[in-house]
C-alpha cells in the first residue's frame, strides 16, 4: 500500500492557553478517500512538522509507528 503524509494547520482553543495555531498530521492511503490516521496538535512549529512529514514520506513510515516517530522527533 502506498501512503502519503500531509500536515494541516488549524486554529484551536484551550481554556488555559486561549486561541492558538497548531499543526496536525494526516496519513492517506492509495484511494485518498479518508485518512488512515490523524494525529492532532503535533506541534506549534510548522517548519518542524513539515520536516517530520518529509522524513515520514521519504522513509515510507507505517502509520502504525506514527505516534512513536513523532514523539521521538520531539525529544
Amino acid at each position: 500500500m502506498f501512503i502519503t503524509y500531509f500536515m494541516f494547520r488549524r486554529n484551536a482553543n484551550a481554556p488555559e492557553l486561549g486561541a492558538y495555531r497548531t499543526y496536525d498530521i494526516a496519513v492517506y492511503g492509495d484511494l485518498w478517500r479518508e485518512p488512515l490516521a490523524v494525529l492532532r496538535d503535533v506541534a506549534l512549529d510548522g517548519d518542524l512538522v513539515f520536516r517530520m512529514i518529509q522524513a515520514f514520506n521519504r522513509c515510507h513510515l507505517s502509520p502504525i509507528h506514527l505516534k512513536d516517530a513523532v514523539l521521538d522527533m520531539l525529544e
